[in-house]
């Protein structure tokens, strides 16, 4: 079966094969932090759907977009902190 539409954002905007495992190595660990600081383009240690819709230039599906901070978003703040973004990260299969 296709990859989900979250997956394939996720994929695409973090580049991230995680593992199963729920405790990730050092190298992982420094992979989903580079990853979230390439992102997070005004420096304010959040990631938010601006930052992530100038990384796409436009081309990417707004339902993909919002799927993507409803999974990961859990404070429902409209921002994605690092550690939200590693928790959900590490989910990924």
């Amino acid at each position: 079966t296709a990859p989900s539409s979250v997956m394939k954002l996720s994929a695409a905007l973090f580049v991230v094969a995680v593992a199963q495992d729920s405790n990730p190595g050092d190298a992982k660990m420094a992979e989903y932090k580079q990853d979230f600081v390439d992102f997070d383009l005004n420096k304010d240690d959040l990631i938010d759907a601006q930052e992530i819709r100038t990384q796409f230039q436009g081309d990417l599906d707004p339902k993909e977009l919002h799927q993507f901070f409803i999974d990961c978003d859990k404070d429902d703040s409209g921002t994605v902190t690092l550690q939200e973004y590693i928790d959900y990260a590490i989910t990924l299969s």
